[in-house]
């Protein structure tokens, strides 16, 4: 509970949390709206060149999850609850710019996801409905904004945590300040004994 104090109305986000849940409302809305665009203007199945011949838009209908991963529908919905737990406990006391940005990718890219199972058609075998994918690339599975939301963001997490672990400690760094400062010490002090004994 204490972590979702910070969405708390009067209290002043921070500018990480602020960022990465911005971030998280502007891909959702451009997610929808990709996807809306890509059924009012392309055709189910067909696809449209845009540079060269492997590289451009086909509609497809997905039941799968991200990149046409296969697994039963209620998986996917199951995940998405985790991962919006998940930022909703460690978010809010996210102080790096790049992991509430990483955050914000994450949650964009399942939320994006699960609102067309929600809110689209599907099939007499699916629990709720396809989500909609339009971007081609070779042979690559079709994904859409929320899919390279979800990767991305994937990718920004681990290098967030990776620069985290590096990152030396307060003790760390206060045993190397004293260690420099003891080098100085018994530098001064042999320049010193070098003076006298001249």
């Amino acid at each position: 509970m204490e972590s979702l104090r910070a969405f708390r109305v009067g209290d002043r986000l921070s500018f990480p949390v602020q960022v990465g849940l911005l971030a998280a409302a502007a891909l959702v809305v451009l997610d929808q709206a990709t996807k809306a665009l890509a059924e009012a203007r392309l055709v189910h199945g067909e696809f449209v060149p845009l540079l060269g011949e492997h590289i451009g838009w086909q509609l497809v209908y997905n039941p799968g999850g991200a990149f046409g991963m296969p697994a039963p529908p209620w998986v996917f919905l199951l995940v998405t609850v985790l991962v919006v737990g998940i930022v909703a406990k460690t978010l809010p006391a996210t102080t790096s710019l790049l992991q509430a940005s990483a955050y914000g990718l994450l949650l964009a890219g399942a939320l994006g996801n699960v609102l067309d199972r929600l809110l689209r058609a599907g099939d007499d075998r699916a629990f709720g409905g396809h989500v909609v994918d339009f971007v081609a690339w070779g042979a690559f599975p079709r994904f859409n904004v929320a899919d390279s939301a979800i990767t991305v963001g994937f990718v920004l997490l681990v290098t967030a945590l990776w620069r985290e672990e590096r990152r030396p400690t307060d003790g760390e760094a206060a045993a190397g300040e004293h260690g420099a400062d003891g080098d100085a010490d018994h530098a001064t002090s042999d320049g010193a004994g070098v003076g006298r004994s001249g």
